[in-house]
């Protein structure tokens, strides 16, 4: 799991060096998938942290976690950079949702951290109006 943060922290480095960039264009199929994401991990993310999830309830979010970054690879009109940030971020979401899936309780913690870092560099990074934050 320390490999994942590892590839994580550079993107966090990248949203915080940063003063105030433009934020990315993002399309339909990225907004409507990331507001699953992001509604999905709400409901899984007190129950990850209070150790209280049930191994069938985390993968079950992770084949819905995993689906919906599918269809964002797949389906997303987005182009150049705002097309390779956004899929490397899903790639994040989708590693940290397996995480949760795993045996390990603690790096199901973490794999839950993860997908919340990563919903944060989505907020800071990519333009949705309305976006909610997870916590």
């Amino acid at each position: 799991m320390g490999k994942l943060w590892l590839l994580l922290a550079p993107l966090m480095l990248i949203g915080a060096a940063h003063a105030e960039p433009a934020k990315l264009v993002t399309d339909d199929v990225v907004k409507k998938e990331m507001t699953t994401i992001r509604d999905l991990t709400v409901n899984a993310y007190t129950l990850v942290t209070h150790r209280r999830m049930p191994p069938a309830d985390a993968r079950a979010y992770h084949g819905k976690i995993k689906a919906s970054v599918e269809r964002i690879k797949a389906d997303t009109q987005m182009t150049g950079e705002a097309r390779e940030e956004i899929v490397k971020l899903a790639g994040y979401i989708e590693r940290g949702a397996g995480a949760v899936a795993g045996s390990d309780p603690m790096e199901a913690m973490d794999g839950m951290l993860i997908v919340d870092d990563s919903l944060t560099i989505y907020a800071q990074r990519f333009e949705h109006p309305d976006w909610k934050p997870l916590r």
